[in-house]
């Protein structure tokens, strides 16, 4: 099946489905408020800030009245990233943070030149939450959860699953439709899919594509899973 010149997967459908494509072309076809959330982790890089212009915009089209926009980013850009937002008619709900607690996720070297720079270790990892109108979680929220190790088996960028998990599971409910367009190896999908989500993904290069559909059609659901307020008691700090 096709969107555009853009292919789905052999076991995709419209309604879970991996576009392969640019975000930018791809979404034009997403019809106006269609979507419960948006829940995403653009590239960090400072050249990349138009992304976030550019996904604050879109999800004021797409989005649902009350519905989400959870954006993961990096702390280098922060201020701009929330003047960016802050330029949209969307409303700041809260800035979420995950704790990578026992390893960090990276050095930043804040500026001077190359005798006088000193590094920034970052050990959180933030997530802003806007809502489209008035909008409320599904359940109550932890601003500041443990996280574990990145997950780098499906993409050099690939984030874990569980702190997926609990943000998709308290800002949408069964049925909905979670928009990620930049879906890397396809965490996002994989735990909508173990939480009986609808997803519409967009990823741009086809080999990464590949990846996270298989990864989604293997997926097997654990025995046993928490609940999003039980996740949450599990997930605080120590």
């Amino acid at each position: 099946m096709k969107l555009g010149p853009y292919e789905l997967g052999p076991n995709d459908t419209p309604e879970n489905g991996i576009y392969c494509g640019d975000c930018c072309e791809l979404a034009r076809a997403i019809p106006d408020e269609s979507v419960d959330l948006i829940f995403t982790d653009p590239p960090y890089l400072v050249k990349c800030l138009y992304l976030y212009d550019w996904l604050a915009n879109e999800a004021v089209r797409v989005l649902k009245p009350g519905g989400f926009v959870l954006a993961m980013c990096g702390g280098v850009a922060l201020d701009k990233i929330y003047r960016i937002f802050g330029e949209t008619p969307l409303m700041y709900y809260w800035q979420y943070n995950i704790h990578m607690l026992g390893a960090r996720t990276g050095v930043v070297w804040k500026n001077g030149d190359e005798n006088k720079r000193v590094p920034v270790v970052t050990r959180t990892r933030p997530v802003l939450a806007y809502s489209k109108g008035e909008g409320l979680a599904r359940c109550g929220t932890l601003d500041l959860i443990q996280g574990t190790k990145a997950d780098k088996r499906f993409h050099v960028w690939g984030q874990e699953e569980r702190t997926t998990r609990y943000y998709v599971d308290c800002f949408s409910a069964e049925g909905d439709v979670v928009f990620d367009p930049f879906c890397g190896g396809g965490t996002t999908l994989a735990m909508c899919k173990l939480i009986d989500r609808r997803w519409l993904a967009f990823e741009q290069d086809p080999c990464t594509a590949v990846i996270a559909r298989d990864r989604v059609e293997n997926l097997i659901p654990p025995l046993f899973m928490l609940e999003a307020e039980q996740l949450a008691m599990a997930m605080m700090p120590k």
